[in-house]
């Protein structure tokens, strides 16, 4: 894992130019404290989106597994032949019963 480089909020003020320079020459992110917390980290625009690729595969790798248990657990059901015809119906019918 890559340590970040850290700055104070004040040193940021004053020194932006330098630390945009120096996260897009070492594509490495500087995280920006404030009272000895951090609150925002500065990445490369290529780090960005190796970011939102990440997301993008785990929020699929998510949706697969709830998929993969959904799976495991209708293993047996009976639906309905015209479901998709009707599943308004059907949805309605299932909401009564509660």
């Amino acid at each position: 894992m890559i340590t970040p480089a850290i700055i104070t909020a004040r040193d940021m003020l004053r020194n932006y130019k330098k630390v945009f320079e120096k996260v897009k020459r070492t594509k490495e992110p500087v995280v920006v404290m404030t009272k000895k917390k951090p609150q925002v980290a500065i990445v490369s625009l290529d780090g960005l989106e190796d970011l939102q690729k990440l997301k993008y595969k785990t929020g699929a790798k998510a949706l697969l597994d709830i998929a993969i248990k959904a799976q495991k657990i209708l293993k047996g059901e009976k639906l309905p032949k015209d479901l998709s015809e009707k599943h308004d119906y059907y949805g309605w019918r299932q909401s009564k019963q509660f």
